[in-house]
């Protein structure tokens, strides 16, 4: 019986009725469904167990990881910790070491400042006394200097040394003479001389511009004396022209420059009147010096001699009837003849700075004898050298002469001292006699 019960407790649809065997199907159906479903859920969620479980266990490892590397930081943490208090410490002791250096460096470097202070003091005391040092230096370097230039210039004016002897000029004079001798001839004996109609007018504005300064003599003997066969008398005029030329750069004080050569000599003779010869000496060598500084550059005044005298000699020979135009003369002159010309005023120019600034113990000049003066055996030599030439007009100078002046004491009294060192060589106007003569018409 009681095993029945239990059967029947176990099996209950045992117990149904076929009435019920429907009803009960469907209840075994629904139980069946449930249980599928209670299955499915329940391997849901053993799937999501075992996927929690391996969630959890990822989780774990990574708590783990975390745990370790929490572990770590703070090993690290605390290892940075100590490390900053060792170095706080570290600071501490160097700020407190700091303030000490920095107090003992205040101290040195008040006690330096005081030092410094003191030197400051010095040094401007040092430097003022320096500076007034400086002034009296200035004062007695202005003053030496000021006693030198004045020891120098009354040196310049108290020596009586000359850098050339006469002997020097007298050779300078003469070889200027040969020169200017040589260089005429072979003008002379260069061109053919034939009077023509067609430079009628040439040879008359060549007279006219020669007369002042060959005077009438000459330029009548020019434009009347044939000079085909014989130029004598051309070369003669030739020299005349390059002597007095000669002479002028030699005499003149400044080449015209300051157009002051008359006021300058006026200067110079009072000076040599009223000063011993050492003061007039050097005052001409001075004035000489300064003032041809102030005239043309020296190429240029150079350039400007050699073309007035070559003007003039090419006009000589326009006038004294050459076959050829001034152009045509002018060019073949200055193309044969220039460099000699230039020669001639080197010379003479050398001439002038050593008459006039290196000879002081004396005056020094050139002579000649003027156009129409009477001749003078003491003075002149006549060209051809004939006796008995006294009280004969001089026609033109042909070479320079020298001569030497010098103011000497006499007891209480001063006098020029004139020697002749070097003769005048002249021509004399009888030269022209039995030369043959060609009238030309007005």
């Amino acid at each position: 019986m009681l095993s029945s019960i239990r059967e029947g407790t176990r099996w209950p649809w045992l117990l149904i009725t076929n009435g019920n065997q429907k009803e009960l199907e469907d209840t075994i159906t629904d139980l069946k469904d449930r249980l599928q479903n209670s299955e499915n859920e329940n391997n849901t969620l053993n799937d999501e167990v075992r996927r929690l479980k391996a969630d959890n266990i990822q989780h774990s490892n990574t708590i783990k990881k975390t745990s370790e590397e929490n572990t770590k930081l703070k090993q690290a943490l605390k290892q940075e910790q100590d490390s900053k208090a060792s170095a706080q410490r570290s600071l501490e002791k160097e700020r407190k070491e700091g303030e000490k250096a920095r107090g003992a460096y205040q101290q040195e470097v008040g006690a330096l400042k005081q030092q410094l202070d003191a030197k400051n003091a010095e040094a401007t005391e040092v430097r003022g006394e320096l500076q007034r040092s400086q002034s009296k230096l200035a004062e007695v370097t202005t003053l030496l200097e000021t006693r030198s230039r004045e020891l120098k210039g009354a040196q310049v004016f108290l020596t009586t040394a000359d850098t050339v002897s006469g002997a020097e000029v007298i050779s300078l004079v003469d070889a200027l003479n040969a020169e200017i001798l040589q260089t005429c001839a072979f003008i002379s004996d260069s061109f053919d001389f034939a009077r023509k109609l067609e430079h009628a007018d040439e040879i008359k504005e060549g007279c006219t511009r020669i007369s002042d300064l060959m005077g009438p003599s000459m330029t009548h003997l020019l434009s009347t004396v044939q000079h085909t066969a014989d130029p004598l008398l051309v070369q003669i005029a030739l020299q005349g022209a390059a002597v007095e030329f000669s002479r002028w750069i030699i005499m003149t004080w400044d080449f015209d420059g300051l157009q002051a050569e008359q006021q300058l000599s006026e200067i110079y003779n009072d000076i040599r009147s009223t000063e011993t010869q050492a003061i007039s000496g050097r005052w001409r060598a001075l004035t000489r010096r300064h003032a041809q500084k102030l005239v043309l550059q020296q190429d240029d005044l150079h350039s400007t001699l050699v073309t007035r005298i070559s003007d003039t000699l090419i006009t000589i020979m326009v006038a004294a009837g050459c076959t050829k135009s001034y152009e045509d003369v002018y060019r073949e002159f200055t193309q044969k003849f220039g460099e000699r010309v230039s020669n001639i005023v080197k010379m003479a120019v050398r001439l002038n700075k050593v008459i006039g600034e290196e000879v002081t113990s004396a005056d020094l000049w050139p002579t000649h004898g003027t156009t129409g003066e009477k001749f003078n055996s003491e003075t002149m030599e006549d060209l051809e050298d004939q006796s008995d030439q006294t009280e004969k007009p001089v026609l033109c100078t042909t070479a320079l002469g020298l001569s030497r002046s010098e103011k000497v004491v006499l007891g209480d009294t001063t006098d020029f001292k004139f020697t002749v060192l070097k003769k005048t060589k002249v021509v004399l106007e009888p030269v022209a006699d039995g030369l043959e003569r060609e009238e030309v018409s007005p």
